[in-house]
């Protein structure tokens, strides 16, 4: 028996099937030009559609940007924070008393910053020098001194008190306390108030940020 084979089809470069002899230019809704199309359901040519991407691509890491912004982290907080008290204090180290340029100063907490209920408390945080912040542990007690003349005798007890308490910030909470560091500081770095005004302004702020945060805390 004799198999008999089908003959195979070759194919005819430059002959397309009946599907395929659709017209392959149309005009593109991006450019108004008469070109192959890249993107049917939009109808774009390849140029609009890659145009179209890169502007898709603009936009996304516009919004990034703009959301990276707005978002307050803690260390966007923790910032602003430590120029506050530097700017408002007097500049020196409130543990050792050496006098120095805000800029070389520490934000120093008497009670440690692990402690989120008074991690930005304005009555636990003094200007300290590298040298007291980082090396020496005793100037705790000296800063706690510092603090007690500056807001009261017993400062330091109510901020261990405090420190006991809980305190979740969200990044709404978050913006809120830094808006009201930042006007503030706003007004400090005018340099016309005296050190006396200065710690005013400091008071009127102590009184807003509490208000706020009084609600917040566990």
């Amino acid at each position: 028996m004799i198999r008999q084979t089908k003959e195979k089809k070759i194919p005819v470069k430059g002959l397309r099937t009946t599907k395929e002899q659709k017209p392959l230019k149309q005009t593109c809704i991006g450019c108004a030009k008469v070109k192959a199309i890249a993107n049917k359901t939009k109808k774009l040519c390849a140029t609009c559609v890659s145009t179209e991407k890169k502007e898709k691509q603009k936009l996304k890491k516009e919004h990034k940007k703009k959301v990276k912004q707005d978002t307050i982290t803690q260390s966007k907080l923790d910032q602003i924070t430590s120029w506050l008290i530097r700017g408002a204090h007097k500049p020196e180290c409130h543990a050792c008393g050496v006098l120095s340029d805000p800029r070389g100063l520490h934000c120093a907490h008497f009670v440690g910053r692990t402690k989120q209920s008074t991690r930005y408390h304005l009555k636990n945080l003094l200007p300290a020098c590298p040298r007291c912040n980082l090396y020496t542990p005793h100037h705790v007690w000296n800063l706690g001194k510092s603090l007690n003349s500056i807001w009261g005798e017993n400062t330091t007890e109510d901020m261990l008190q405090l420190s006991a308490k809980q305190l979740k910030l969200s990044n709404a909470d978050r913006q809120v306390i830094y808006s009201i560091y930042r006007t503030t500081l706003d007004k400090i770095e005018q340099g016309y108030l005296t050190q006396e005004e200065k710690y005013q302004v400091l008071k009127s702020t102590l009184k807003k940020y509490e208000e706020f945060v009084n609600s917040l805390i566990r």
